[in-house]
């Protein structure tokens, strides 16, 4: 067992303890159950707190660029080349010549959470 889920089991037990206890004793907020709760709320943090090891701080720390990138950069009628020198790279690009004909696609920037909806290499639409 990781010492962080010991941890947070006996927080969560002494917790339950102190609240069983407070709602027997009858009294409104007892300062031993605030101190419980202070002290379950520190053992959360804890357990489920932001790593330095954790994958989403290593995905954020080795991006290229310091800030997100912006949908707001672009204006429809903007041609591929320029679009993809404002945003860089989408995460994903999605084929859309099936709904909306030939030389449609979309692309996606999840970090911005946005997408550039392409007709014949120039922009038609930004979500």
């Amino acid at each position: 067992m990781e010492p962080k889920v010991a941890i947070l089991g006996v927080a969560l037990l002494q917790w339950i303890v102190i609240v069983a206890i407070s709602f027997f004793a009858g009294s409104r907020v007892p300062k031993k159950l605030i101190a419980s709760t202070l002290v379950l709320a520190i053992a959360l943090m804890i357990a489920f707190g932001v790593r330095r090891e954790s994958v989403a701080f290593k995905a954020a720390a080795s991006r290229p660029h310091s800030e997100a990138v912006s949908c707001a950069s672009i204006d429809p009628g903007m041609s591929a080349e320029a679009a993809r020198a404002k945003l860089g790279k989408p995460h994903d690009v999605r084929d859309d010549a099936k709904t909306r004909g030939p030389g449609a696609a979309t692309w996606i920037y999840r970090d911005s959470r946005c997408a550039v909806h392409m007709l014949d290499d120039k922009v038609e639409l930004i979500d």
